[in-house]
């Protein structure tokens, strides 16, 4: 039990310590956790398990979407433009898998995860001059 505190613990110092790219990256990082455990639960038959991951990873999928720099989006911003087709295709896809038991669909949105987190990370990893000020919406911008 203390245990269990003391990580969410951690985990609220680490998101509240976090700049803005990092921030990103932790929820890609966490929805690509809640996709592979869905895959995990549904080995298991674990249905109840499974759903509830996938609709994690999709909110998750959602906050990515919510944190994109409207501006950028008003104004046709070809990243923030093609990053919101993407989240709202990948959410959209889990939404399929977790109704038809679908692996080859979430399967699919890790690959596509797993590639923009490693992105990401290359932008943290340099300067993030990618990342600004926070939008008002959900405390991050993503900015092209």
């Amino acid at each position: 039990m203390n245990k269990d505190r003391y990580r969410k613990q951690y985990n609220q110092v680490q998101i509240q310590t976090a700049n803005k790219g990092k921030l990103i990256v932790m929820l890609y990082q966490g929805a690509l956790k809640f996709m592979k455990k869905a895959l995990q639960d549904m080995d298991k038959k674990d249905m109840e398990q499974k759903g509830n991951a996938l609709i994690k990873a999709q909110d998750i999928i959602l906050e990515l979407l919510y944190a994109l720099d409207q501006e950028k989006l008003n104004s046709g911003n070809e990243l923030a433009l093609n990053l919101q087709r993407l989240y709202l295709y990948a959410y959209r896809r889990l939404v399929h898998a977790n109704l038809r038991q679908d692996e080859e669909a979430i399967k699919e949105i890790i690959s596509i995860m797993t590639n923009l987190v490693e992105a990401w990370e290359t932008v943290v990893a340099s300067d993030g001059s990618m990342v600004t000020t926070p939008s008002s919406q959900s405390g991050l911008t993503i900015t092209g």
